[in-house]
């Protein structure tokens, strides 16, 4: 990956990567838009194509749903809409997004249904899949009405949002891994903007408007005509053109209910081009250049690994929050996962994570497809990347590192020894614009989250296809400890922040997810990037958390690991029940290691791991730049709480807007814990 030589600090979320501003912009289209092609799923035996189907159809099935009858409190002013609903979908890893009115001729002639929902209803129910997750009913029904039910239709919608993902790059015919990804562009792309449209148009609908998505595969709207309307593409040669990216791209739409400002069509004129991201990386490597870390032989960490107790997921804190150990207040703000359905940004996307619970795991095909243990690490690093994880890696899955007992109490036998660790990062942009603990922070956690359920689910589906049992585990529904494996696999090393492992170009601001699996795969070693010297110095984690609950101590052993303890529960009952936000990454947001990506990141990156006793230095540069305060530009969301009623208003609380602590002295001594084995 080229480092960008410029910041986007003062770039509103809201106006995306490229300057689409400076375009010229026309009163109509200009020519015949060419007609809408549905993507072709259910008769391409190619095996991503195959693995996706479940995905997309799951997010077809949840594109619509209940309207809140509780009317949200928003502004007004239209304009300020559609930057929110924009930079949400730019959150989202939108490529582009626009905004029109609905005309009568945008409308599909013969709605587009997608028929492997019917599929899905009919196998889920057949197998009578089971999962921790929550909310499975209502899932299920989601299923059956979409099968059962004629959907209701959008007459009274006037307005649409419209997303633009771009392809990535053409994969070379020699690339390792590249008859997987081949061709699928179109697959990748549709999938992730259907995961866009699913989101939007639950957050709508929260809101207490009415509003549904549209895709690839389902859709009662010409997604061609939309994205012309809403200023997007542009007829050219018979092909719909979209400037800076070209023809390689795929749509989505949310229409609802709302007034908006709307984007004006462009005009008739040469389109500006830029050549792909990442263009001189092979799929294989991912965007981050890991094959320079310093690999070694065992983790910098010291795991004593025949004393690491297996623990029941019951010690889980969010479990014993649920179950009432820390007392009634956390055990109100964790059930039904209050502290998600406290604001509207991560309640939007908590259903498509719960209908993502039900495709995590299944059945393998009863014939095996065979492949050496290289071209399988090939395979899924190619696959994942190609599908958008921002770091991967291989190991084994040693017993010790799976729960004793699953959340119902139930005891697991470790069916796997293989792991896939993928990485998913927050995003600087957003994380910019918070305190860590404000508003956006469960919403943050959210996104990367649902990311890698549908990534590491897709991955799991491919990988039973071939014919060995693969699951992929979630926060809804997970049985692995993530922390040992991202380690074991090399994509980090233990922080001061405690169980939090940090990835030398992701920082803390990240969050993981695993599939575990038989399949034989070559394994990645872990690295050594210099961060135990680092975090020995350094205590700006330590300084800025509002718990007091990350030790500026030293590291000591702790169920079998060598770690800077956290106190768990200070942690848990201050994400759990800050009355000024919702959930908290303070110490991900101040952390010196969380960098936006730019040239002058990559000499401070290099100091840092070739010099990591210049940790107080570093420390006292970042203060003194002011890196980890809140930027108001980068500030996008509505800060909105649920009310009892269920709806969404401005918060009465005083809203948390930390600045940095510089002044702030710490002692070791000063930490107290409450220690659970």
């Amino acid at each position: 990956m080229t480092p960008r030589l410029r910041s986007r600090k003062n770039r509103p979320i809201h106006m995306g990567a490229y300057p689409t501003e400076k375009l010229r912009r026309a009163e109509g289209a200009s020519g015949p838009v060419p007609a809408f092609t549905p993507l072709g799923v259910t008769g391409d035996a190619r095996p991503l194509a195959q693995a996706t189907r479940d995905h997309r159809a799951m997010l077809d099935a949840i594109r619509e749903g209940l309207v809140n009858k509780a009317l949200a409190e928003i502004p007004a002013d239209l304009t300020e809409r559609a930057q929110h609903l924009k930079a949400f979908a730019h959150f989202n890893d939108a490529t582009m997004v626009g905004i029109c009115k609905l005309a009568p001729d945008h409308h599909l002639a013969q709605p587009l249904r997608n028929a492997d929902v019917a599929r899905l209803a009919q196998d889920l129910q057949t197998r009578q899949v089971k999962t921790l997750a929550s909310g499975v009913d209502a899932i299920m029904a989601d299923l059956r009405d979409s099968v059962i039910a004629p959907e209701t239709d959008i007459a009274g919608h006037t307005h649409a949002l419209v997303l633009l993902v771009a392809h990535p790059r053409a994969v070379e015919q020699d690339e390792p891994g590249a008859t997987w990804i081949a061709g699928m562009e179109d697959h990748r792309s549709s999938l992730l903007a259907a995961e866009s449209a699913a989101v939007l148009s639950n957050y709508i609908r929260l809101l207490g408007r009415p509003a549904r998505g549209h895709t690839m595969t389902a859709s009662d709207v010409d997604l061609n005509q939309l994205a012309v309307a809403a200023g997007l593409a542009l007829p050219q040669d018979g092909q719909l053109t979209a400037p800076f990216v070209g023809t390689r791209f795929s749509l989505a739409a949310v229409t609802m209910a709302m007034d908006l400002a709307c984007d004006r069509p462009l005009a008739a004129a040469a389109l500006p081009r830029t050549p792909p991201a990442y263009a001189s990386r092979r799929f294989v490597d991912g965007a981050q250049p890991f094959e320079k870390l310093k690999r070694v032989d065992s983790p910098t960490t010291y795991m004593d690994e025949p004393r690491i107790p297996r623990l029941p997921k019951r010690t889980d804190m969010f479990s014993r929050a649920l179950f009432g150990d820390m007392g009634k207040k956390l055990q109100d703000g964790a059930t039904g996962g209050r502290y998600i359905r406290k604001t509207p940004t991560s309640m939007a996307q908590r259903r498509a994570l719960g209908a993502f619970g039900l495709l995590q795991d299944g059945q393998s095909a009863e014939t095996q497809t065979a492949l050496a243990p290289q071209q399988a690490a090939e395979m899924v690093k190619v696959v994942a990347y190609f599908l958008g994880a921002d770091a991967v890696g291989v190991s084994r899955c040693p017993d010790w590192a799976w729960y004793s007992h699953d959340a119902t109490g139930t005891a697991i036998d470790p069916p796997h020894d293989q792991a896939i660790s993928l990485v998913i990062d927050q995003g600087f942009d957003t994380m910019e614009g918070a305190s860590g603990d404000d508003w956006i922070s469960v919403a943050q956690s959210m996104r990367a989250y649902l990311r890698f359920s549908l990534v590491g689910g897709v991955l799991a589906r491919l990988i039973r296809d071939l014919g060995y049992p693969a699951k992929a585990h979630t926060v809804m529904d997970g049985d692995v400890l993530q922390p040992p494996l991202l380690l074991l696999s090399g994509l980090g090393e233990v922080s001061r922040i405690g169980e939090v492992i940090l990835n030398p170009y992701l920082g803390p601001r990240l969050k993981s997810g695993a599939v575990t699996t038989t399949l034989p795969m070559t394994h990645d070693k872990p690295i050594d990037f210099g961060l135990q010297k680092f975090c020995e110095s350094c205590q700006k984690c330590a300084r800025e958390c509002p718990s007091g609950a990350i030790t500026a101590g030293p590291k000591l052993m702790f169920n079998g690991y060598e770690i800077w303890k956290s106190d768990s529960q200070k942690c848990a009952t201050y994400r759990i029940t800050t009355e000024g936000g919702a959930m908290c990454g303070r110490c991900m947001k101040t952390c010196p290691w969380n960098l936006e990506g730019i040239l002058a990141d990559s000499v401070w990156r290099w100091t840092a791991m070739k010099l990591p006793a210049t940790a107080p230095a570093l420390a006292k540069l970042d203060d003194l730049l002011d890196r980890g305060d809140i930027n108001p530009v980068k500030k996008w969301w509505w800060d909105l709480e649920v009310q009892d009623d269920g709806g969404y208003r401005p918060t009465d609380k005083p809203v948390n807007t930390r600045g940095l602590q510089k002044d702030l002295k710490l002692r070791a001594k000063d930490q107290t814990l409450a220690v659970y084995p």
